[in-house]
Formats: C-alpha cells, structure tokens, sequence
C-alpha cells in the first residue's frame, strides 16, 4: 500500500491546540482505506504544547503525518500556510481539511467521499454534516444542518454563507478545485476567512454531494484568541467579517452568468442590511433598497428598529452603553 501513489492529502493548520491535537490526529490515523493519504499539518509557532504532540504522532505513523514547523508565525506576517507551505507540498489527488482544534470522528469519512467523487466525476467535492460543539456551554454537540438525507449543494445555496452549507472539516474536494485559487480567495483572505470562497469556487466547478451523515466535530469557542471567537458578539469583528463578506461577493460577480450575479447582488444587499445595523445607520434599513428585507425581519426587530429611528438620543446611549464604535 505505501508503494502506491498518495491519493488523498490532508491539510491541517495548528496554533496553540495543545488541548485538542491529540483527537484532532488520532481522527486522522484512525481513518480506515483502501488507499493510501497523507497528512500535511503546518504549526504556527504554537506557544503551548501543540508541536510536542504533532512530533509525536510524526514519529509514531511516518508514513502519514508530515509536519511543518514555522520559526516565525506566518499569519502574523499575512502568509496564508495553505498557499506558502501545504498545498505546494499536497501530493493528493484529492484533498481534505481539517483544523487543529476540530476533529474527525467516523473512520469511514474518507474513504465514502472518496468511493463517491471516484464515481461522479462531475462532482467537484463531497461534504458531509458535522456536529457543533458550543465549547464551555455543558451542552451535547448537534447536527449543524437539517437531517433531510443526503443533497446536492448548489451555487444557490453556497452564496447564502457556510451556515447555509456546509462545515470546512467535512470537505473532499479535487485537488484542481483547491490549489487553483480565484481572485475571489484572496480578497476573503485579506478579512482574514478563505472558508466562504472556497465553498463558492466549488460551487462554480461542479455539483457538490453532501451527506447527511454527521463525520466531523467542530469547535466553537475553542480559542480565545482566534479571529472568528466570538464574532457574533464582537461588534469590531462582526463588521470586518461581514465586510469581508460583502467585498469577496463583489469580487464574484465577475466570474459568473447574469442569473448568478442577479442572486449575488439579493445577498450582497442582505450583507449591506446587516452592515447598516451594526453602524447604527437603521434609518436607511427603512428605505430602499433594503425596504423590503426590512418588512420580511421579525416583528421584534422591526418595532425595536422604529423606535431607534424615533429616538436617535436613546439609540446612541444604547450603542454607547453595548460598546459600540460609530
């Protein structure tokens, strides 16, 4: 088996997971093919024990783990790891991901995705749900995604955002559809998430099969210090990612049909709606052209949206109060 070409990389970003390594690699080593993969896992300069534990799974399954150990942290410097160090190094055909504080918990995720993009080669990648786990809440891990059978995953869907889709740690994707990165990624890059476009860029190469079988876990909360830690909270963060957000959009249109960049233009409204909202700007979310996303919210918001316009005083105390920068 070791004889054969590798078919499937895994590529693995870990910076300070010292409490999460070990399942994250044993997730990988208990994977059970018929073919052989590897696992490219790229430590950032951890400051706690993560580099230990990575040695010493290296040493222990050489002919899986590879492991890259930066003297300088990357992100720091704006380096993307996965374009600077794991995906030139990627000998697989086909490529997974994973992060160092996530974890995959079915033996059998790889080789079913693999059995199936091996099947149907229109298929640009094979994902599958995964459970959310609310680190520090005491509560049981849940499905992220309706348990509505196995589906194909289209552009429609993908443009909606990763919520609507499907999880990072469930993508096996063609190697093409990966290392070959659009103007699009780098623009999501530069707002510090690449997650959103590379699920889009699937999308635009290709049926995606998603199956409704929950094979990964992910972590949420599980790094303090992690950019996407509490973002829906962080109102700083929340902007720059839904900026983020609307700038890649943007960055897409150029690539597609006119049917497609009528749908991106309905979802780069929504994100221009919630940008609104965090600014404080809700006099605008009453008129067009966001009128009528403004009718479709809740009651709720809508009552709370009209008393802030009637009494913009209250509604700046309030911001003041929450923290929030104008």
């Amino acid at each position: 088996m070791e004889d054969r070409p590798i078919k499937l990389s895994v590529t693995c970003m870990a910076y300070n997971h010292e409490k999460y390594i070990r399942q994250t690699l044993e997730g990988f080593v208990s994977q059970q093919t018929d073919f052989p993969f590897e696992v490219l896992i790229n430590d950032d300069v951890s400051t706690d024990g993560t580099a230990a534990v990575i040695r010493e799974y290296a040493e222990k399954y050489p002919g899986i783990i590879r492991p890259f150990f930066q003297e300088k942290n990357l992100f720091s410097q704006h380096i993307d790891p996965l374009d600077a160090v794991l995906f030139p190094a990627a000998r697989g055909q086909y490529l997974a991901a994973c992060e160092g504080d996530d974890c995959w918990i079915d033996p059998t995720k790889l080789q079913r995705q693999v059995d199936f993009l091996d099947a149907h080669p229109d298929y640009s990648a094979c994902v599958h749900n995964s459970l959310g786990e609310y680190i520090g809440s005491g509560e049981e891990p849940q499905p992220l995604f309706p348990r509505t059978g196995d589906r194909d995953i289209g552009f429609e869907t993908v443009i909606q955002g990763m919520s609507r889709s499907f999880h990072t740690s469930s993508i096996v994707a063609r190697r093409e559809w990966i290392v070959q990165s659009p103007d699009f990624r780098y623009v999501a890059w530069d707002h510090d998430f690449t997650d959103y476009a590379v699920a889009v860029w699937l999308s635009m190469n290709g049926k995606i099969r998603f199956l409704d079988r929950c094979m990964s876990l992910y972590r949420i909360g599980s790094n303090p210090g992690a950019w996407s830690s509490g973002l829906d909270r962080h109102y700083a963060k929340r902007i720059r990612f839904v900026t983020g957000e609307r700038e890649m959009l943007r960055a897409v249109k150029p690539h597609v049909d006119a049917r497609r960049q009528a749908l991106l233009d309905e979802v780069i409204r929504e994100r221009e709606f919630e940008l609104l909202y965090l600014q404080g700007r809700t006099e605008e979310l009453v008129k067009p052209p966001y009128r009528e996303l403004f009718r479709k919210k809740p009651l709720g918001f809508r009552l709370s949206t009209r008393l802030k316009n009637a009494f913009p005083p209250l509604h700046r105390w309030y911001r003041k109060k929450r923290g929030y920068q104008d």
